[in-house]
């Protein structure tokens, strides 16, 4: 189950404006209460937004004091992809995980 923290990061990674106005909704709302429409209105625009998405994750952890190369930004990306929960279906975690693996790339 996705946590509430989780879905805000998600929105934010997205585009707070466009996000809440997929979904319909002035602020972020428990992830339970998200209706399969609103959940449907998500997955479209992470389809439309995944290179995106995936930068803001590289650069984040690029930011991070925690990650010191490839490998651990690989795993820092995954880590947030897997908090994602069922708002991302395993294509488009699987998708996102290897943009990110190919924009770190030559990391050393």
């Amino acid at each position: 189950m996705t946590t509430y923290p989780a879905l805000v990061q998600l929105v934010r990674l997205l585009g707070r404006t466009a996000a809440l106005a997929a979904i319909a909704a002035e602020v972020e709302p428990e992830p339970a209460g998200l209706t399969e429409k609103q959940r449907g209105s998500l997955a479209t625009l992470l389809d439309a937004r995944m290179e995106e998405v995936a930068t803001r994750l590289v650069d984040e952890a690029a930011a991070s004091d925690d990650v010191s190369g490839r490998a651990a930004a690989i795993a820092f990306v995954q880590d947030r992809i897997t908090s994602f929960g069922d708002l991302v279906n395993p294509h488009q975690a699987e998708r996102l995980l290897g943009l990110a693996s190919e924009a770190v790339a030559g990391w050393g």
